[in-house]
């Protein structure tokens, strides 16, 4: 077994709780006098990426460490050393919240990222504040989702080229363009509302929307109270905004989750489990809402869901989305005065200031030892368990990585310890060569800048109605705590502890993914379980706790103060700074001919559904579920063009009309309904003149509700793209659009399969071999799924017809499953099976 320890508060903190309490233990609201009636708008839109981006979070995409994913030899102007992305199974989203108070503002920002760069936040804060007239730094947010699947080269941190390729100006540049439009367009559409918080804990009690992944420290004991053995972050949180006659305008929500359905092998844009719950939530509104997903402690915990890869996001979403939209609708909302305040404080991480605090003693460091044989004492623990200090294993002035092993997994110089989990630290001064061979650059400074600061930021809001996971409804003061990296479920747990008793806040919302990164952030003795969050941190188990502190001691100071205090005082709490990159040169092909329908398969053309035969127009019928469409034609370059893909149908009176879905949304490319590749003649070089081959693909599905009953009608699909016209040294491309239509097609009831084996009688809709899409939650997207609201009726051999009533059918091996009455069969010739939706298939018994 390992040391049974947690993590105890003493005295040394009662100062805090006694400052942040009033005489009857309630917190102390902000002052009345910053009050004001709550105003917001709120809004969303897509991210400008273009395709041919690397994706972010695996190292294994690299070519440095096998270049996964790589199925064809292109290379284009938008990756360096890892893998190009080749197309789009969703487009990534931002969702915006500008909230004031009349004399407060806080920007809440989320976006479908690996991470998010405290260059992205500053350069958004900076281009608001322009356009607004007044200063708002420190009061912008920006939260990333963490996709494994999207793009990630628009940090300037060298740590991080290893999870994304090296930075690119131009994608740094369309990604802060991107939200600060969407957060513009937010300011626009504000309007006096009505808000208010939900929190429900153990929500997921069989771990079918997420789980706990980190193993390593099942058998310890970290907080007295919590039982030793697997254990996730148990909370779902909603901060829900409507008008103040109570329509919905949006939600943001948060809970803990990893965005790892796809692997390294995936080479599509997708916004992951997250984005699929978004959008099941989404389609629980009858029109539009803004909806948006936050992380709490998702660091150690994983997707889990049914069925495989897409269909796998979405069935997380049909899984999760229940919950959160009864928590939503159960939280109430209030209009009436509140107050809005915030501190953003870029920290002090270096080495020697890291401190974290217990009630035996203030954990630090010893001083670093320069002599190369140097060897710590190698013992983590004192007598009673608790962690030995000053710690002098972690003996590094550059910083270590890939700790959390037993023994070194490169071949570079460790930091002079040989216990676990230090024995494998290596030297980030040594990785520097690496970083240099891997990604041209040079002279590397170490420590790394990214390493030396991270940019935190606390939010006060209230008082607010907050429904408490036990039922009650109280009205307090809410804290978003902000974090930058990849806070874990012990982490987020020791945060809402401290928060409520070094602040008197018992009603917290820890984000992470926010703001800057850090990589994994852990409590110093869930570090020590050693396993794989410790070796992406650089500053060794004291490094997230002390940023921790750092925003505690921060919110204490101001937050809990009645002053209104600058929440960044200019120049006091500096970032990193990063080297000029300026932006790249190397313009978009012309491609006279995009817009243009191809009427054969090119030569080569890379199709994400490996192994799909390729059509280059719909066939003349489509069956529901059954088929696959798919359309190719010659487009712009992906610098200037994603091409976006309306579906339409034929309408009663003749007119094509785009389709919904259930909430009012437009069917369409940035959506998971369809799919997009793009492939260049010839792949290389990228300076080449090359023309630019688009490829799409859909199923016939319905997007959320009702997947297997896609209405009947004849269907097309309207592309809408652009060229680039030339003239530009570097971004924004110019471009003009083009536009063209599919060749029409009629969608007709799916084809039912159906067995009958002795008296078992089996009937399933047989998705495509190469389905993409969820069908059915106890179903398979590229096999069975069963029947819902089916009717049997006999066919009798003079063709009369009967109704069978065998009862309600069993779900098995994604077949609905009736047993019959042999009696019953007598003069049967055949047996119909029809769905609720039309779907039908016929056996015959001769």
């Amino acid at each position: 077994m390992k040391r049974a320890m947690w993590c105890t508060l003493g005295l040394v903190w009662m100062a805090f709780l006694l400052a942040g309490c009033g005489d009857d233990g309630e917190a102390v609201s902000a002052a009345n006098s910053d009050r004001g009636a709550p105003i917001a708008g709120m809004a969303e839109g897509y991210l400008d990426f273009p395709v041919g981006t690397p994706l972010g979070g695996f190292t294994s995409r690299c070519r440095c460490f096998g270049g996964k994913g790589r199925y064809d030899a292109r290379h284009g102007a938008y990756h360096d050393a890892f893998t190009p992305s080749v197309g789009v199974q969703t487009q990534p989203r931002v969702a915006a919240m500008w909230l004031e108070n009349g004399s407060q503002e806080l920007v809440l920002l989320k976006v479908d990222a690996i991470y998010t760069f405290e260059g992205v936040v500053n350069a958004v804060a900076q281009r608001l504040s322009a356009a607004v007239g007044h200063d708002l730094t420190g009061k912008v947010v920006v939260a990333s989702s963490h996709s494994h699947s999207l793009p990630a080269n628009f940090d300037q941190g060298i740590t991080w080229y290893l999870g994304g390729d090296k930075f690119n100006r131009e994608i740094f540049e369309r990604l802060v363009a991107s939200i600060t439009t969407v957060a513009l367009e937010a300011r626009q559409h504000r309007e006096p509302v009505a808000i208010g918080i939900g929190q429900r804990t153990d929500w997921d009690p069989h771990d079918r929307v997420y789980g706990d992944r980190r193993g390593e420290n099942d058998d310890t004991r970290f907080f007295s109270d919590i039982p030793v053995g697997p254990y996730k972050d148990p909370y779902l949180s909603v901060l829900r905004v409507d008008t103040v006659a109570g329509k919905p305008l949006g939600l943001f929500f948060a809970f803990a989750m990893h965005g790892t359905v796809a692997g390294d092998d995936n080479q599509l844009w997708s916004v992951e489990a997250s984005g699929h719950v978004e959008a099941a939530v989404a389609e629980r509104f009858d029109a539009p809402v803004v909806v948006g997903f936050m992380q709490h402690g998702g660091g150690d915990a994983s997707p889990r869901g049914v069925d495989d890869l897409f269909a796998r996001m979405e069935s997380i979403g049909d899984i999760a989305a229940d919950s959160i939209f009864d928590l939503w609708r159960n939280t109430p909302t209030s209009s009436k005065p509140i107050s809005i305040e915030s501190i953003t404080r870029s920290l002090d991480t270096q080495r020697d200031v890291l401190r974290v605090h217990r009630d035996y003693a203030t954990l630090q460091y010893a001083p670093y030892n320069p002599d190369p044989e140097f060897h710590s004492d190698d013992v983590i623990y004192d007598d009673q368990g608790r962690l030995r200090n000053p710690i002098d294993e972690f003996n590094t002035n550059t910083g270590g990585a890939f700790c959390g092993d037993a023994t070194p997994s490169l071949p570079v110089r460790t930091i002079g310890s040989s216990v676990f989990p230090y024995a494998s630290c290596a030297e980030v001064g040594d990785l520097a060569g690496i970083f240099t061979l891997f990604f041209n650059l040079q002279n590397v400074q170490v420590p790394l800048p990214e390493s030396l600061r991270a940019k935190v930021t606390a939010s006060r809001i209230g008082p607010l109605p907050i429904l408490e996971p036990g039922g009650n409804i109280v009205t307090d003061d809410a804290l978003l705590a902000f974090f930058p990296g990849e806070p874990t479920s012990t982490y987020t747990e020791q945060f809402r502890r401290r928060a409520a008793a070094e602040l008197g806040m018992k009603h917290t919302l820890p984000i992470g993914y926010a703001q800057d990164h850090q990589g994994y952030l852990l409590i110093p003795e869930d570090w020590l379980q050693g396993g794989y969050e410790p070796n992406i941190n650089i500053w060794g188990p004291l490094q997230g706790e002390h940023i921790m502190e750092g925003l505690l001691n921060a919110s204490a100071a101001v937050l809990r103060s009645e002053a209104a205090d600058p929440p960044d005082p200019p120049g006091s709490y500096p970032d990193p700074i990063y080297p000029d990159a300026p932006l790249p040169h190397l313009a978009p092909d012309l491609t006279p001919a995009a817009g243009t329908a191809l009427t054969e398969p090119p030569a080569y053309m890379l199709i994400p559904l490996r192994g799909l035969a390729p059509a280059v127009a719909p066939p003349p019928q489509v069956r529901r579920v059954n088929d696959i469409v798919q359309m190719m034609w010659e487009g712009g370059d992906p610098g200037v063009d994603l091409p976006l893909v309306y579906l339409e149908k034929r309408s009663s009176a003749g007119a094509w009309e785009r389709v919904h879905t259930a909430a009012g949304r437009d069917v369409s490319s940035p959506m998971h309904d369809i799919l997009l590749a793009t492939t260049p003649n010839p792949l290389l070089p990228a300076d080449a003149v090359q023309r630019h081959y688009w490829w799409l693909g859909w199923q016939a599905v319905s997007h959320v509700i009702n997947r297997a009953g896609l209405p009947l009608g004849e269907y097309r699909f309207h592309i809408f793209g652009h060229r680039y016209t030339g003239g530009a040294e570097t971004w924004p491309w110019p471009s003009q659009p083009y536009e063209l239509s599919s060749s029409s097609f009629e969608v007709v009831p799916a084809e039912v399969t159906v067995h009958l084996d002795g008296a078992s009688l089996s009937a399933s809709i047989d998705a495509h071999a190469k389905g993409f899409r969820l069908i059915d939650i106890e179903g398979n997207s590229r096999g069975a799924n069963p029947l819902r609201g089916a009717t049997l009726t006999a066919i009798l051999s003079d063709s009369s017809t009967r109704d069978l009533h065998p009862g309600a059918p069993a779900i098995s091996g994604g077949r609905a499953v009736w047993t019959l009455d042999n009696a019953n069969l007598a003069g049967v010739s055949a047996i119909r099976v029809v769905d609720g939706n039309g779907n039908q298939g016929t056996l015959s018994l001769n």
